[in-house]
């Protein structure tokens, strides 16, 4: 949004100089992109302030909208041009329709014109300032009046009209060649301007050629309309493109300024042109027109939000100086938001606007703590100090990815596709956090940093678009350099160990009986993968990303390790009380077994476990070898068993019945042989 400072003195009598006027409207969070001064024979020196809009302030695509906040906020009152309604030449007898997404459809027919003719100096001037080509006098009015008051209109050549005019919504497989010279396929849910032969214009976003306003044009029709946002938004990008009218649509424009905006374009047209005029024509679909609802809104839960003092009667100044309707009811207010404020529906909206109201600057600096001050821990918490402590980095993706990545790293049988995309490469609902943690490494692959180790924490969606069902996870991944290379050895690099003892780690502090069996997904290294299973159900997965997908992707790093996990299925207790340590010693066995390598790790370790009794302080498997000297087919585990007990002295004697017993049972159940 760009305009020029003359141009917005129009609307208030606004003393400031122009360094106070950029201060202000940063203040009111309408962040000034830059500004300059121009020179010109009109205005003399004025000042060109372009403003950085966020999406919810669509009240301020125009000099009318920023002039409101000013006024606001220097107790100014709001001036509107004067308008001196133009009469009525001839009786017009074209009909208008309107559809439930169109609501409001003003019109009025202008014959006998000359478009050859220059547009009015100071509407040139002002539209050059705004950085828009001049082009002849009725499209430059319309141009004008969008920068001035926010309300899109659009000017068909009458002569090109079949009949009667209808807002509706597009039929199965009709075409427009829009004013770009671009045909398009409309879809069923497009908002159209049509006549009683085809469509001539995408409804809030651009006309068609064939009924485009030319040099030649002797009569037109103007239009002024309101639509309602969802039936605009998201179509302009469908087909590539925005336009100043759809980016305002798209927002909400004010709905009751169609007629306004309709006779200040013809009093403008009428200083430039000789023409006769018809009468306004109107359609409303009364029902269908927005309706604002009344908020409450309690003030002393905004001050306590806030940390301020905002007396009742500042909180109604602050409130009717913004256009808003306030009623008190006991101690509360009902505040009804103004037509052009689409942003706001909660209090929360209307503590923001007290907030900025008031000024930023005026809000305690001081923290603000309740009287009792408990900090609650949560699993999510934990779980963000935990892998923080482990040095991993917290990352925040977008829960929208590219089609192409969630078909490789998909938990879902469906992709969920998103109808309005905010880009093309952010088109599907994720159904895993990998894609994020990969394209992190990427980018930090890319800018020469390969030793990363990053967790996050989001939702992730899964099922069909009929049922869609939000899950929180916790993924991680490691890669590079585990420590600067030392001399006594070259292997620092982290492997799938280090990432499985960070989650062993976690699951002990937590208390949970897991174990790792299995292959993890499709986009793993078979032989480098597992699922992750809690009191016998699957929560997760580890394992090294497929060199494949690796390659494919032109990812240098071979052993880029993942993990993922449901948050939900986690275990959270309380934390773990010190009980005193043992008074006796402790004894310790190691037992190398010969045994199939079909059997895992893990199901070896479950089965010692049983067998060794109450008094088993640790196991540990400290080697495993394959190779000569061990029969095809078979693997050698050696295991560690540390014995101790808190009420006596284990002997030798007891100790070894325990081994005899392990021994055994390990033959017993998987036909293992003690390794000699």
């Amino acid at each position: 949004m760009q305009f020029s400072r003359n141009w917005l003195k129009e609307f208030l009598d606004l003393k400031l100089d122009d360094k106070k006027i950029c201060e202000q409207l940063t203040m009111l969070g309408l962040e000034v992109d830059s500004t300059e001064a121009y020179f010109s024979e009109l205005t003399g020196k004025d000042l060109i302030i372009k403003l950085d809009l966020t999406p919810n302030r669509g009240d301020c695509f125009s000099v009318l909208g920023v002039a409101r906040e000013l006024a606001a906020l220097n107790n100014l009152k709001l001036k509107l041009p004067r308008i001196k309604k133009i009469k009525n030449d001839f009786k017009s007898s074209m009909n208008i329709k309107v559809c439930p997404e169109g609501p409001i459809y003003k019109g009025r027919s202008v014959r006998n014109m000359d478009l050859k003719k220059d547009s009015l100096a100071l509407i040139q001037e002002r539209l050059t300032l705004s950085g828009l080509r001049i082009i002849n006098p009725v499209v430059d009015i319309t141009n004008y009046i969008l920068l001035e008051l926010g309300q899109p209109l659009h000017a068909f050549d009458e002569e090109t009209l079949n009949g009667n005019i209808q807002v509706r919504l597009a039929k199965d497989k009709e075409k427009i060649t829009l004013l770009d010279e671009e045909t398009i396929r409309l879809s069923k849910d497009c908002l159209v301007i049509a006549d009683s032969r085809e469509p001539v214009a995408l409804a809030g976003i651009m006309g068609g050629l064939d009924s485009a306003v030319t040099e030649s044009t002797n009569s037109i029709f103007f239009e002024s309309a309101f639509f309602h946002p969802k039936a605009i938004r998201g179509r302009a990008r469908r087909y590539g493109f925005q336009t100043d009218a759809s980016t305002r649509f798209e927002r909400g424009v004010d709905y009751t300024l169609q007629d306004y905006a309709l006779e200040r374009a013809c009093e403008l047209l009428s200083k430039n042109q000789d023409a006769e005029y018809g009468q306004v024509l109107s359609s409303i679909s009364s029902r269908d027109v927005p309706k604002k609802n009344q908020i409450s809104f309690s003030l002393s839960y905004a001050n306590k939000i806030l940390g301020t003092k905002i007396s009742k009667s500042n909180a109604k100044r602050i409130f009717n100086s913004l256009g808003f309707k306030v009623n008190q009811i006991g101690e509360d207010l009902n505040v009804v938001p103004p037509p052009w404020r689409f942003d706001l529906s909660i209090s929360a909206d209307l503590i923001e606007e007290l907030a900025r109201l008031e000024g930023y600057d005026k809000l305690p600096k001081e923290p603000i703590l309740p009287k009792y001050h408990k900090v609650q821990s949560s699993l999510e918490n934990y779980l963000r100090t935990y892998f923080k402590f482990k040095g991993y980095n917290e990352v925040i993706n977008y829960s929208f990815v590219d089609s192409l990545d969630e078909d490789i790293f998909s938990e879902s049988s469906k992709n969920l596709t998103v109808e309005n995309p905010i880009s093309q490469n952010l088109s599907v609902l994720r159904s895993s956090l990998i894609s994020g943690l990969v394209n992190n490494y990427i980018y930090n692959q890319n800018n020469g940093e390969e030793n990363l180790k990053l967790f996050e924490i989001g939702k992730v969606f899964l099922g069909g678009k009929e049922r869609i069902k939000e899950r929180s996870i916790i993924s991680g991944l490691i890669c590079g350099e585990s420590s600067l290379p030392i001399w006594s050895t070259n292997d620092t690099r982290f492997n799938f160990y280090d990432l499985k003892g960070d989650l062993e780690g976690l699951f002990n502090s937590l208390g949970m009986k897991y174990k790792f069996k299995n292959k993890g997904p499709k986009f793993l290294h078979p032989g480098k993968s597992s699922s992750i299973y809690f009191s016998g159900k699957k929560i997760g997965y580890i394992g090294n990303v497929s060199p494949v997908l690796t390659a494919k992707k032109n990812i240098k790093e071979q052993d880029l390790i993942v993990f993922s996990m449901e948050v939900e299925s986690l275990n959270f207790k309380a934390p773990a009380k010190f009980t005193n340590f043992s008074r006796f010693p402790s004894t310790s066995r190691d037992i190398a077994v010969l045994i199939s390598k079909e059997i895992s790790a893990q199901e070896l370790v479950d089965y010692v476990k049983k067998c060794s009794g109450n008094n088993l302080q640790s196991l540990e498997i400290f080697d495993l070898y394959e190779g000569p000297g061990i029969p095809e087919g078979i693997k050698s585990m050696a295991i560690s068993l540390t014995w101790q007990s808190k009420s006596k002295t284990l002997v030798d004697s007891e100790v070894d019945l325990i081994v005899n017993k392990i021994v055994n049972s390990l033959s017993d159940k998987f036909n293992a042989k003690l390794r000699s």
